[in-house]
């Protein structure tokens, strides 16, 4: 009786001690990978006479944003509104077409997206 006991103590306390082990860090750093993204990323090479880059909103939706200034005063610009989910290291972007990307941070904070630029783009805000 006394081992049945012990025993229904020791499984009691394993389970106990594996629930408390799990954690939502997980969610917590897919949270801080999405919050991390939110805000204005400007292409790294972009100037006075020309810029491209992306608007992140908290509550996935934003803008992809392309200007050009000309020399005689004249100006093109487009914005294109666009929803977006993460997960992991992947980004999905649904504007005129779906486009699909793994996204990164590279040492200098710059947001790495292979299957938009080869140009990192900068947080601007």
């Amino acid at each position: 009786m006394k081992n049945t006991i012990n025993s229904s103590f020791v499984v009691v306390l394993l389970i106990v001690s594996t629930l408390f082990s799990c954690s939502t860090n997980d969610m917590d750093d897919n949270q801080n990978e999405t919050n991390t993204l939110v805000g204005e990323w400007q292409r790294a090479d972009s100037n006075s006479s020309f810029a491209n880059g992306f608007v992140f909103l908290a509550d996935n939706t934003g803008v992809q944003f392309t200007s050009e200034n000309h020399d005689d005063g004249t100006a093109i610009s487009n914005a294109v509104s666009l929803e977006w989910n993460s997960s992991g290291t992947n980004l999905q972007l649904m504007m005129d077409e779906e486009i699909n990307t793994s996204y990164s941070f590279n040492a200098e904070g710059e947001l790495l997206l292979s299957a938009i630029s080869e140009i990192p783009f900068v947080r601007i805000d």
